[in-house]
């Protein structure tokens, strides 16, 4: 890849199969206060930190919509879902990181779950050592799309955003990279490309083997 140094990794939807534990468990969590949660909604919130996630959940369901209780909740049955079934790679994640690195590519993760989340799937999976850099949902003050996280991880991997290549299976996060003046790979999870998302792109692939092969040649 010519004049690229750098790639960034989303995390939920793109290296771990998290995405329908977490439709499942605010579902879940919801429905015991007589909420309904669509998938539609949901895929609104991908993408999305803490703070913006119960912002559009308060202007959805209104201002006296208990978010923090039932975010806990939430929280606690993603926790009870992992501990006794684990969490899925996402096809070609080893493969693809591992090439990387074996050609000498910076690479950071960059996601909207807060760090000790974060830091506790990447341990589970045993990729977390891999990443030159982690930056998390809790450590930046604006969500994708702003390009606030994006922006911060190519200063800490000490590359120019232009030199960068964001990998993200959400708009936001695609929204995010480009707006970061980085190209964007999309690799959709739960919600295919829409119109918007094909125009931003640089890429579009089914999976990362694919994101792999495509680099490799």
């Amino acid at each position: 890849m010519e004049n690229i140094k750098a790639f960034i990794f989303d995390m939920d939807g793109l290296i771990l199969d998290t995405e329908r534990i977490a439709f499942k468990s605010y579902k879940e969590a919801l429905k015991e206060y007589g909420y309904d949660f669509t998938e539609a909604f949901f895929l609104t919130l991908i993408g999305t930190n803490v703070k913006l996630t119960k912002e559009l959940c308060l202007n959805r369901y209104g201002s006296w919509f208990p978010f923090d209780l039932l975010h806990e909740n939430h929280n606690k049955i993603t926790e009870e879902y992992i501990k006794k079934n684990g969490v899925p790679l996402k096809e070609g994640v080893n493969e693809l990181i591992d090439y990387l690195k074996e050609n000498d590519y910076k690479i950071a993760l960059a996601t909207s779950s807060d760090r000790e989340k974060a830091e506790y799937l990447l341990e589970l999976v045993k990729i977390k050592d891999k990443f030159d850099y982690i930056i998390c949902g809790n450590d930046i003050v604006n969500s994708k799309p702003n390009p606030e996280i994006f922006l911060k991880a190519a200063e800490n991997l000490k590359v120019e955003p232009k030199e960068c290549i964001v990998i993200e299976d959400s708009k936001f996060g695609v929204k995010a990279a480009v707006n970061a003046g980085m190209k964007a790979i999309n690799v959709p999870d739960m919600k295919m490309p829409d119109s918007e998302v094909k125009s931003m792109a640089f890429k579009i692939f089914n999976n990362l083997l694919e994101v792999k092969e495509y680099i490799s040649k």
